[in-house]
């Protein structure tokens, strides 16, 4: 059996790993949880859908972003699993390369994950078709940069799973990690003017800011009165967060590869 097909059964092996653990159908409910409470609320605390198609679709992103999250659920338990379990005594003595173990593992986990950003997409353009009676060219980046991103995330999973003794470990630290503290120093270099296209909170960000950036996201809401927040904001460039993305996919996955192909069972 050539590593090719080798691939292609751990690919399918973990992918049904991820359905049985019904780890997809919850996502997906989360999700569609999201976007449904989106399109309930935002009519229901204002006066009506915002005018703008634009602003509508940037906040009905965050289901995308949700599911983006769930990357970490799909991933967490990938490497450290296996040493945690002690399961890596078996799955090591197979006549398989932990390199092709490892990219399979890994692409099953960015199928669940992709499949979930399709889903969430799908309903955002349904419900902007059926409000507004279009869907933005815009939304096509946006779903670019979810799908890219989400394997950045991913691949940081990988990295923090490789280092982890254990599965909750693992997704604590890279929840901790995506979510606080560089959402945390993205704020301070931001308002004071300083680049932060390098984080990857930054780049989650930049899957809503195509539509138009924070300005027409607020304008939407007659927000002009933070108008004032906005001073010695500095713009996220979307290009070099775009190559931050794959700076994080390239990185995290090469990183984890090689911890993990050092780390003992013992």
């Amino acid at each position: 059996m050539s590593e090719f097909e080798k691939l292609r059964v751990v690919i399918s092996y973990e992918f049904l790993k991820h359905i049985r653990r019904k780890r997809l159908w919850v996502i997906l409910g989360l999700a569609l949880l999201a976007e449904a409470a989106v399109l309930i609320l935002i009519p229901t605390l204002s006066d009506g859908y915002p005018d703008s198609v634009l602003v509508m679709a940037a906040v009905l992103t965050i289901g995308p972003g949700l599911a983006v999250i769930g990357a970490i659920f799909f991933a967490g338990d990938a490497i450290a699993g296996e040493f945690e379990g002690k399961t890596g005594f078996m799955l090591f003595t197979n006549p398989v390369r932990k390199l092709t173990l490892w990219t399979g593992k890994y692409l099953a986990s960015y199928i669940a994950v992709a499949l979930l950003i399709i889903f969430t997409y799908a309903i955002i353009a349904f419900s902007l078709l059926g409000i507004y009676g279009e869907v933005p060219v815009e939304m096509i980046k946006s779903f670019g940069l979810c799908l890219l991103y989400a394997a950045g995330v991913l691949s940081v999973t990988f990295f923090f799973s490789s280092v982890s003794k254990g599965a909750m470990g693992a997704t604590v630290i890279t929840l901790v990690f995506v979510m606080v503290i560089s959402g945390i120093i993205e704020s301070v270099l931001a308002f004071t003017g300083n680049p932060y296209w390098f984080l990857i909170s930054a780049q989650g960000d930049s899957i809503a800011l195509v539509y138009g950036g924070m300005e027409v996201f607020m304008e939407g809401f007659g927000g002009g009165q933070f108008g004032g927040m906005m001073e010695g904001f500095e713009p996220l460039d979307i290009g070099l967060a775009a190559w931050g993305m794959v700076m994080y996919i390239v990185v995290g996955f090469v990183l984890s590869i090689w911890i993990s192909g050092r780390r003992q069972l013992a």
